[in-house]
């Protein structure tokens, strides 16, 4: 044994006698607390400055000595235990936490063990504490998952536009960034954010991303409940069962593993997981690779949709951040295209995007006039926007077949007519206004699968542009056909994001946000609140999926009777603006016929179920959000112990 060791138990030793002393009740006095209130103050603040470890046992100890010294269990001083207990909890580890809770247990119990003739075991104080130390430490863990989760979010908006950096910062900066030879995304980043969003949106048990190299698929990140997890996976194209789902490019889930669980190939050793999500990163016919997910329970048609929209994001991106490698020696000479490029991948609205395409040819070619126009089947062709003299309208409708801009939206590459004003050429059909420039030069793109976009500019002179211009064009029409299909997937992943995945409906958090606008906006609004009468008995005796099924049913009921929401569990909400207080009972009845009309068809027959409900209206019954809901939920409570089966108003 070393003299460090040895000193260390030396060290150890006065708080062991001490601890002797305490347990055995010999500091068990009737000293008045007023004298010694400072040694547990004192205690409480040297944990808030200091977690330094023999400070620690050094102020627990003071505390101690406090109590035993002024009665013990009996003391005006024990509720100091509570107070050190919440401090260390929020300062400190799970370990010195659960060992302070032991060392006073140990201590007063002792204490009080060996003074049983002079008092009666103090089960109620311990009780009490114990109590406490236990919801203190679950709501301490709640509030640091809290935290936890929020940073992660932060991180992932963060990594979502990290490799974009070089493009928003300043202008100064953007062009010294340009004439780095090494410039590169970092695309660690935006595959983390990718693998976090999906791991912690669908609460998987892990959530993997595998990219191709050469024939070969490489995990590139990964995050897990497992510690199994392989550091270096990489495997041919075809091989194991992800190689094989990488290599047929297809959406696929998998609902029991079984024997195929030894075939994931990134565990190290046997992991508990029931079912598998795979989906393609996969931009056009270029394969980029595989998101893998896989979880103990069941995955949904809504997991397999968010995962499959996450993928086809992640694939833009990466087709993005790969563009931008392969082009950064080119836009070394183009400056200003490369500057407002950034700009442009950052927008997130159509508008936005439009804007800032016309800016960018603006500063580009210095074009006489500028359109933008739209040609997508079944719903025709039409100018979204048009900037210059004998123009169109926003929304003027043409022709998709007989005109320049249709032959540019057909046109592999940019188009260019040298002189537009000859006869028989139009921009978008007969019957226009004359043309007063005569270059034309068009890039088409696709917006999606049934989209085209067409960006044209126009110039006075004749042949007022090369094929270089041209090429520059087709990187900016490159840039909005993926600017564009972001735009979409941002809005798809929003609306996902909204909806609650079995109902369809609103999800808690955007019944909130939808009550916050509607007292916003409007003079009078009703909340019902609706419990589906014992439902409990249905899941026990037709099981889950049956229960699933009388869900979906009632929302499909209650969905167009207002801004209809799944509230948690077998609850449900309306909201209603702008009804008069009257209408409330006539609302609420229709609300209860409506559902004892529904008929849930199962083999073994149909089920017919009623409901409780509850209703509020702001603000004859509630003058917040908060008190709105709590009376409604009161409501709804007095219906249930009422009977069930009927309504009950707020008030009433």
């Amino acid at each position: 044994m070393g003299g460090r060791n040895i000193l260390k138990l030396l060290t150890f030793l006065p708080f062991l006698a001490y601890a002797y002393f305490s347990f055995t009740g010999q500091l068990l006095l009737q000293v008045n607390p007023l004298y010694l209130i400072a040694l547990p103050v004192a205690a409480a603040l040297v944990l808030l400055l200091s977690r330094n470890l023999w400070l620690f046992i050094a102020s627990l100890a003071a505390t101690n000595a406090a109590v035993q010294l002024t009665g013990g269990s009996g003391s005006q001083l024990f509720f100091f235990y509570f107070l050190l207990l919440f401090v260390e909890g929020l300062r400190t580890s799970s370990w010195r936490y659960f060992f302070a809770v032991g060392a006073i247990v140990t201590l007063e119990a002792g204490s009080a063990l060996f003074h049983l003739e002079d008092t009666s075991f103090p089960f109620g104080p311990l009780a009490a504490f114990v109590g406490f130390a236990a919801l203190a430490y679950l709501f301490l863990r709640r509030e640091e998952r809290h935290r936890q989760a929020l940073e992660l979010s932060l991180d992932r908006e963060r990594a979502k536009y990290h490799w974009l950096d070089p493009l928003v910062s300043p202008r100064s900066q953007r062009l010294a960034a340009l004439k780095e030879k090494t410039y590169s995304v970092d695309a660690d980043i935006l595959y983390k954010g990718f693998v976090n969003l999906g791991f912690e949106t669908l609460n998987v048990h892990t959530a993997a991303l595998f990219l191709i190299s050469g024939n070969r698929l490489h995990l590139v990140a990964a995050r897990s409940h497992s510690d199994r997890i392989k550091d270096d996976v990489s495997f041919e194209l075809g091989e194991g069962l992800i190689g094989y789902l990488a290599r047929e490019q297809k959406p696929s889930l998998l609902s029991d593993l079984g024997a195929d669980m030894d075939r994931l190939g990134y565990y190290t050793g046997k992991v508990e997981v029931n079912s598998l999500l795979t989906v393609p990163i996969k931009s056009g016919e270029t394969n980029y690779g595989i998101l893998v997910a896989d979880a103990r329970r069941m995955f949904t048609e809504y997991d397999q949709t968010f995962l499959v929209r996450l993928g086809s994001l992640l694939a833009r991106d990466i087709q993005i951040a790969r563009a931008y490698e392969e082009r950064h020696r080119e836009a070394l000479r183009f400056s200003g295209l490369y500057e407002l490029a950034g700009n442009l991948l950052t927008g997130l609205s159509e508008e936005g995007l439009i804007d800032r395409s016309f800016e960018l040819v603006r500063d580009l070619f210095a074009p006489d006039a500028i359109g933008f126009a739209r040609l997508r089947e079944k719903e025709g062709a039409k100018v979204l926007r048009y900037e210059g003299t004998n123009g169109f309208d926003k929304g003027f409708r043409f022709d998709p077949e007989r005109s320049l801009v249709a032959m540019t939206a057909k046109h592999k590459g940019f188009l260019k007519q040298r002189d537009m004003t000859k006869p028989g050429l139009y921009r978008l059909g007969p019957g226009e206004k004359p043309a007063v420039n005569k270059t034309f030069l068009g890039i088409g793109f696709e917006e999606d699968e049934k989209t085209h976009g067409v960006l044209w500019l126009e110039k006075q002179e004749a042949d007022a542009y090369s094929g270089r211009e041209g090429k520059i064009l087709g990187f900016t029409a490159a840039l909005l056909s993926a600017a564009f299909l972001r735009v979409r997937y941002h809005e798809e992943l929003a609306r996902l994001a909204r909806l609650d995945g079995l109902t369809g409906l609103l999800n808690h958090r955007a019944f909130q946000e939808e009550l916050i606008e509607c007292l916003k906006k409007s003079g009078t609004v009703a909340v019902f609140i609706i419990d589906i009468d014992h439902f409990k008995r249905i899941n026990d005796t037709y099981g889950h999926p049956v229960g699933d099924m009388v869900l979906a049913k009632i929302a499909e009921v209650i969905k167009d009777k207002g801004i209809a929401a799944r509230y948690g569990g077998e609850e449900f909400a309306l909201i209603i603006p702008n009804i008069p207080s009257r209408q409330m009972i006539g609302r609420g009845e229709e609300i209860l016929a409506a559902i004892r009309r529904a008929m849930v068809r199962i083999p073994e027959g149909t089920i017919q179920v009623t409901a409780s409900v509850g209703g509020a209206i702001y603000s004859k019954d509630a003058r917040t959000r908060e008190d709105l809901i709590r009376a409604a939920d009161s409501a709804l409570y007095a219906a249930k112990t009422g009977g069930r089966n009927r309504l009950v108003l707020a008030g009433k």
